[in-house]
């Protein structure tokens, strides 16, 4: 295992090595995706504690797993399942047993996230025409659409009280986080970045400046458990980076730029002291862990397959 307490930590992105001791201690453990599978080389579930340490594979099917979700007790796991044509939400044990299909729908059904009572799963799902975001009871009833628009809407995530959903949209031209009302009203840009895709100078290999389109996007929204600020990641200063702003869009700051790959997918611990990612800093995905003014970034995974989507677990 590349992660033990004491253990000299790799760090993430081809930055400075730290030893720093590592905390995974108690029953915290992070939930993440990987193609390592010997049995079905595609993206299955693994959990591993939050040192890294004890990784282990709780699915093992021919078809895709992706974007795991804790239930608040931490008894359960939503995620999304691609078993022959489209993806439907999915709910197993923690230990990958009992798994059963919650939405039944012939288009994508995916990307859940269980609200902090544990009573609803919000998902993403283009059954209409487009992606929105919608909300149905933990045991799949009552399906309901919440943003009715017809720019594409997904991601969503809680706010810890349950009041509230941020989540992704490209109405504005280019994907932007919002927020809402938990039964669809009052939606709001919150990062209001450009309008839309701009072209921007950059140098050329003769070394004159040329034109590139540059799309700025900001999404995969993540609410800190104080519900105070809300970790995402951004493509704004040139490659995606993980971001952190206040709930209500002020203070937008940059924790893991510049540096080298893509940072993506930032899930925040229970007491929001640190923030897991996945990050291509160091040659392929691996999942990362940083604390959450972005110092201490080290990387969880070390295999040559992709490892992402990481979810901390209650």
């Amino acid at each position: 295992m590349l992660l033990v307490a004491g253990s000299v930590l790799v760090s993430c992105g081809g930055g400075q090595e730290t030893n720093t001791p590592s905390s995974g201690q108690g029953l915290e453990r992070i939930a993440f995706v990987s193609s390592r599978g010997k049995d079905f080389p595609n993206p299955q579930i693994y959990v591993m504690r939050t040192d890294g340490s004890e990784e282990t594979q709780i699915s093992n099917h021919r078809g895709f797993d992706q974007f795991p979700t804790w239930s608040p007790d931490g008894s359960r796991i939503a995620f999304a399942f691609f078993p022959d044509g489209n993806y439907d939400v999915w709910v197993m044990n923690a230990d990958g047993s009992g798994r059963r299909s919650l939405t039944f729908d012939p288009k994508t059904d995916f990307e859940p996230a269980w609200s902090p009572d544990g009573s609803r799963i919000a998902f993403s799902s283009n059954r209409d025409g487009n992606f929105e975001i919608y909300v149905m009871n933990a045991d799949g009833t009552n399906q309901i659409n919440l943003t009715h628009h017809p720019a594409e809407d997904r991601r969503p995530a809680w706010s810890p009280d349950g009041s509230r959903l941020a989540f992704q949209s490209d109405r504005d031209g280019n994907f932007e986080v919002y927020v809402m009302n938990a039964d669809g009203s009052g939606q709001t840009n919150l990062t209001q970045g450009p309008p839309g895709p701009e072209w921007e100078p950059r140098p050329s290999s003769d070394g004159m400046p040329s034109l590139i389109w540059t799309p700025k996007t900001d999404w995969e929204p993540a609410w800190s458990p104080d519900g105070s600020r809300i970790a995402f990641s951004s493509n704004r200063d040139g490659n995606f980076d993980i971001y952190v702003m206040y709930a209500d869009g002020a203070g937008q700051t940059n924790l893991t730029g510049p540096g080298l790959g893509i940072d993506r997918e930032p899930t925040w611990s229970p007491d929001g002291s640190r923030i897991a990612f996945s990050s291509s800093g160091s040659g392929n995905f691996e999942i990362c862990v940083m604390n959450s003014d972005g110092s201490d970034q080290v990387k969880l995974t070390n295999n040559p397959a992709e490892d992402g989507y990481p979810s901390w677990s209650p």
